[in-house]
């Protein structure tokens, strides 16, 4: 079900008429303000009221439960209350906006948000003028968005994109007054934390399409049109924001009573620049599920990739401009199909792509065995005319790698240029989702602890210990002084297993920007994907780089078809690299 609700648009421009007087207007027994309360629920739940207000609009005209939202004439002069309120009523569509309405109807709570339902209309009370309330973001610390739920809002300074997730799916987007950085990437869990995700819930809100149906065609933005050759990403400007502040159990969104307007402000960047022969640069990659089906029955849909051979191609395509652009000697990926490294394999599918179109190039790194169960894994790609492996491949699949992480896979190689050895180990750890249920002997350990760093954050601390020990062992039997752990630690800078790794010795690589990101979720900005080296190799290091060609783009403009009308698959896909992935590739540039 579409989670927003649609709104006559039209009827919502500013009120011009002049106030008319009251004809046979019934008494009110309560105003908005009193229906409201001050609190997340109204403190007359259950109880028959009547009210007064100014239609704004019609909502859920076309959903399971249309109805009006209505505005008090005359404020109240609480700021904790709000002034809006919605009314179930079949017949919405015959109200108009400006109308003062005499409403009747029992107080509740609808998705959240504070409605009358078995609603009746008493009398029609004449016209009014209203005009929207205009905001700036953040919200003052001691308001919220509930004191202004149902309210006609105006959000007088420019806004900027922090997530565009849903736009295909449901037509939202969601804005704030800057980009908004996950709280454990720029600072400690806990109190610091709490207090950063409360500042970014007063300076973020979501702009809905104002319609209730899913999968909106055409798309509603940017209002120059999306397409694969024109985003709208994280970062871009949005300006002239308007609309009726709603809210359902996935939080308050505005249905808008006017039409914004975009200016990309983010544009997408150009490749890395290219390796010098001297240089050795090194990447990590998180390939989003990529798999071919090789050794099931049928091929397609795959457990967790591509549905069909259409959409294998499509990312196929995607992921080799993208690894051809990091022009990296050795290259981490994740979230291979695990199964095997022969032909049709997920590796070697993707490594005779790349091949196809590179001039130099690469090779796989070979387990003797498969590296864990899981459906997918970990592996490693080298640029043979650069690097070459040394010593044995090894992989970790002992606890605590045989549940919830990836066995984590290691190779020495020699760099050609400088004679100089590095040992290379690519990591991927549980994710914060799927938490553990009441009741299981984990749970007390692996819950959410309410800190910043979410589910299974001990399994990804003892992970991190079990790597690094691991490390200490010489599985490549390899000795040097050059060593790198890199991939998705589904950890955010400053969590617990990142920080673990500095206290024992390793460093921490970055571009030295303060708002460091390879991932966007639910409208923050963080860095799940790390790279960290022994001090020796740190020294060398001539360049780092993020390089956002997935995160700040929308969802729309990958491989997959689903959930796209026929008219936007050609339109949204291109085989360029941006949204090859959920994540960005980081990489870094040595130079001995």
């Amino acid at each position: 079900m579409k989670k927003s609700l649609w709104l006559s648009l039209s009827s919502l421009l500013l009120l011009t008429a002049c106030q008319q007087a009251p004809v046979s207007c019934e008494a009110e027994s309560h105003s908005i303000a009193q229906v409201q309360g001050r609190g997340i629920e109204s403190p007359l739940l259950g109880q028959q009221v009547s009210i007064q207000g100014v239609v704004l609009g019609v909502v859920y005209a076309d959903g399971p439960m249309p109805g009006l939202m209505l505005q008090s004439q005359v404020p109240d002069q609480d700021p904790l209350t709000a002034e809006g309120i919605f009314v179930a009523l079949n017949n919405a569509e015959q109200y108009q906006a400006g109308q003062l309405l005499s409403v009747r109807g029992t107080v509740a709570e609808v998705e959240q948000l504070t409605s009358l339902i078995d609603a009746e209309v008493l009398s029609d009370c004449g016209k009014a003028e209203l005009a929207p309330l205009s905001l700036t973001l953040p919200l003052p610390a001691e308001l919220s968005w509930e004191a202004y739920e149902g309210m006609w809002l105006r959000i007088e300074q420019p806004l900027v994109v922090t997530d565009s997730y849903n736009l295909g799916r449901y037509g939202e987007i969601m804005l704030a007054d800057q980009r908004l950085m996950v709280p454990t990437q720029v600072v400690t869990p806990g109190a610091a934390a709490q207090q950063l995700a409360a500042e970014n819930d007063r300076r973020s809100i979501l702009l809905d399409d104002g319609h209730y149906q899913q999968n909106p065609d055409p798309l509603p933005y940017p209002d120059t049109g999306l397409s694969a050759y024109n985003s709208l990403r994280v970062g871009d400007q949005v300006l002239n924001i308007e609309g009726i502040l709603h809210q359902d159990e996935r939080g308050y969104r505005l249905l808008p009573t006017a039409k914004p307007s975009f200016i990309t402000t983010n544009p997408r960047p150009a490749a890395p620049d290219k390796t010098a022969a001297d240089e050795l640069r090194i990447a990590s990659y998180n390939v989003l599920n990529f798999f071919t089906g090789h050794g099931q029955e049928n091929a397609f849909p795959t457990r967790r990739g591509a549905r069909n051979a259409a959409e294998l191609a499509r990312q196929q395509a995607k992921l080799v401009e993208a690894l051809l652009a990091l022009d990296a000697d050795i290259i981490g990926l994740l979230e291979l199909e695990n199964n095997g490294y022969a032909e049709g394999s997920a590796s070697a599918t993707l490594l005779a792509a790349l091949n196809a179109r590179s001039s130099e190039p690469y090779q796989q790194v070979v387990l003797a065995d498969a590296p864990g169960s899981d459906d997918i894994k970990v592996g490693l790609f080298y640029r043979a005319s650069r690097v070459t492996a040394v010593g044995q491949a090894a992989s970790q699949t002992a606890a605590p790698f045989t549940r919830l992480h990836r066995p984590p896979v290691a190779q020495s190689f020699r760099h050609h240029a400088s004679e100089q050895v590095v040992t290379v180990a690519i990591n991927h750890f549980k994710s914060k989702g799927s938490c553990p249920r009441t009741g299981n002997a984990d749970y007390d350990a692996q819950r959410d602890q309410g800190d910043g760093q979410a589910c299974w954050n001990a399994a990804r601390v003892e992970a991190a210990t079990a790597l690094h020990q691991w490390l200490a062992t010489t599985p490549t039997g390899v000795t040097t002084t050059y060593q790198v752990i890199m991939g998705d630690f589904n950890a955010y800078r400053q969590e617990d297993p990142i920080r673990w790794f500095e206290q024992q010795g390793w460093q921490y690589l970055d571009d030295g920007k303060a708002a460091s990101y390879s991932f966007v979720f639910r409208g923050q900005s963080g860095s799940l994907d790390h790279l960290l080296t022994t001090p020796a190799l740190a020294e060398k290091m001539v360049g780092f780089t993020h390089w956002p060609i997935n995160a700040d783009e929308p969802v729309l403009l990958d491989y997959s078809t689903r959930f796209k009308p026929a008219s936007q698959r050609e339109q949204l896909f291109a085989p360029n690299p941006y949204r090859s992935s959920d994540h960005d590739p980081i990489l870094a540039t040595f130079r001995f």
